[in-house]
């Protein structure tokens, strides 16, 4: 169970906000092409404390500001106003095959005089970044500000913030698209990338350093804490920075749940000698990304061996495991893997999920307003659902069943449709997964703790108007048995699920019978790691 993959990321959901875009957009963006995604968000963002982060409102930072489109600059008369349409465009990158990347980022809008010049529109789009990013980070804006800002284009007139403005006017009449792109590698700087992952400034300059220095780094830590997203857009970095021509084989990505350890041996020996003999040095990788590694901690001397040119000339080496990671000492600190631990609890995963909603509603740009603050309190409670999960398996579970922010990434923007999404969810991939990790936890540990059923607390906590007539509709989660299999049951069976345990315990061939049936069904299993429900993979 702990090697299962529920997430393909950010994929689907990328397609279906992209599509939800499209239905809700004011206007088409001058720079976008169909093709494009540019629905929803990067992973990962950080909050002091998990405490804070899912027990703090989002509310009131939303709340008081007005998320209409009209929001920013207004210093005439209506007549006489221009409409602004302010995005982020992040330059098109095919670096890694298969990998969906959003390419525009919707800011926000800004009324501006019709005889603005062009400092008045700096001052107007410096407003709507600004009121963005204190948005998605009320305490520290993610360490960005307006000089994050590069320049921006206006109807294909470009103006570069630290040039002379264009002699050209920047308004026209009706809405004009402004796509704004801001600072990365050739002013050397992070804060593109910062600005797309939502990871606070100084830890992505952090997670650059250890990689630019030590170029083999290995990120352990539940599924559904970015851990993936986050080695592809540093390997982008890497590519981009190298100056490399971009080839297909530039970035290479090695499964190490489909691929073995002497397959990855073999592979690495191979290029030491390609690179020794530097022949076809173009066609050696600049990053490996080893994916899904079992046994992290053994890497090390794996890499080490096989890898046996010269240091500066190895590839970068990006590694992700679910499983925590014990690295033995007795290396020389220039050859290990460094390691950076992503923990619910903590810095980038915890704080994620709140931000990553508040970045999805301001997207969305629909007419949502007419029911913000209850669609706000939906949105607000679903990194609370997370908290709670996530201390539910922390009591009843191991570590292989921790729950990452990235469960919940598909939450819809609209409360009708999140009704319908959360209950399907709820049944049909939470409870299935929170009965396979009690299961786990039990036959681990035992019982460690008085058994609560998670749907007491969600029943009593639904936030769309009325949630009572749907509390029936939400499955309980019986307490796990180690032998017999039990089944998640609707709230008017509980009772007669709840009497299993008794009943087993009085008739033992009852019990042995069920036992070789629940092998049976394993071993017939035609992908026993695949335990969720397909509609979690697709969702998630």
């Amino acid at each position: 169970p702990h090697n299962i993959k529920y997430l393909p990321t950010l994929e689907v959901d990328l397609l279906k906000a992209e599509n939800d875009r499209l239905k809700v957009a004011p206007g088409p963006s001058s720079g976008s092409t169909p093709g494009q995604v540019s629905g929803s968000s990067a992973l990962s963002s950080p909050r002091r404390s998990l405490g804070l982060a899912l027990t703090h409102s989002f509310s009131p930072s939303l709340a008081d500001t007005d998320l209409s489109p009209m929001d920013g600059i207004s210093t005439c008369g209506p007549k006489e106003e221009v409409t602004f349409r302010v995005v982020v465009r992040m330059p098109p990158q095919h670096i890694i095959k298969g990998d969906l990347k959003q390419q525009e980022f919707f800011l926000g809008c800004s009324k501006v005089s019709g005889k603005v010049d062009w400092k008045m529109l700096d001052e107007a789009v410096f407003q709507v970044f600004k009121d963005y990013i204190s948005k998605m980070d009320p305490a520290s804006t993610l360490g960005l500000s307006t000089e994050s800002i590069h320049g921006y284009s206006i109807s294909h007139v470009k103006r570069v913030l630290d040039a002379e403005p264009p002699e050209m006017p920047p308004c026209r009449r009706g809405v004009n698209n402004v796509s704004v792109s801001l600072k990365g590698l050739k002013e050397k700087c992070v804060d593109s990338l910062v600005f797309e992952t939502l990871i606070p400034k100084p830890m992505m300059q952090h997670y650059i350093s250890l990689l630019l220095k030590h170029r083999r780094l290995v990120l352990s830590g539940p599924s559904g804490t970015g851990k993936t997203y986050l080695t592809n857009r540093l390997a982008e970095y890497l590519v981009e920075r190298s100056g490399r021509e971009v080839t297909e084989g530039i970035v290479s990505t090695f499964n190490m749940h489909q691929q073995s350890h002497k397959d990855l041996q073999l592979y690495l020996s191979n290029l030491a000698n390609q690179i020794d003999r530097e022949t076809g040095i173009g066609d050696v990788p600049l990053v490996i990304l080893l994916d899904d590694l079992s046994e992290a901690g053994s890497i090390s001397e794996l890499v080490n061996g096989a890898l046996t040119c010269k240091y500066h000339k190895c590839p970068y080496i990006i590694g992700t495991t679910n499983q925590p990671v014990k690295m033995t000492p007795n290396h020389g600190l220039h050859l290990s893997f460094r390691m950076l631990t992503f923990s619910n609890n903590v810095e980038p995963a915890n704080g994620f999920l709140v931000r990553y909603l508040r970045r999805k509603l301001v997207e969305s740009d629909s007419d949502i307003n007419a029911n913000k603050e209850e669609l706000l309190r939906v949105l607000d409670w679903v990194p609370k659902l997370w908290y709670h999960l996530h201390t539910f398996l922390e009591k009843h579970s191991t570590s292989d069943f921790l729950i990452g922010p990235c469960f919940f990434l598909s939450c819809p923007i609209g409360i009708e449709d999140f009704r319908t999404w959360f209950i399907d969810l709820w049944n049909n991939s939470i409870i299935p997964y929170l009965q396979e990790g009690a299961k786990d936890g039990m036959k681990v540990h035992g019982q460690k703790a008085a058994w609560e059923d998670p749907v007491e607390w969600v029943r009593d906590t639904l936030p769309w108007p009325s949630a009572q007539q749907d509390q029936s509709k939400l499955y309980h989660l019986p307490p796990p048995t180690v032998g017999p299999h039990s089944i998640a049951s609707p709230p008017e069976d509980r009772t007669v699920k709840d009497s299993t345990p008794s009943s087993l315990d009085s008739d033992p061939l009852m019990a042995m019978l069920l036992k070789l049936q629940e092998a049976a069904n394993y071993i017939e299993s035609p992908d026993r790691e695949t335990i969720l429900d397909p509609n979690l993979q697709a969702t998630l």
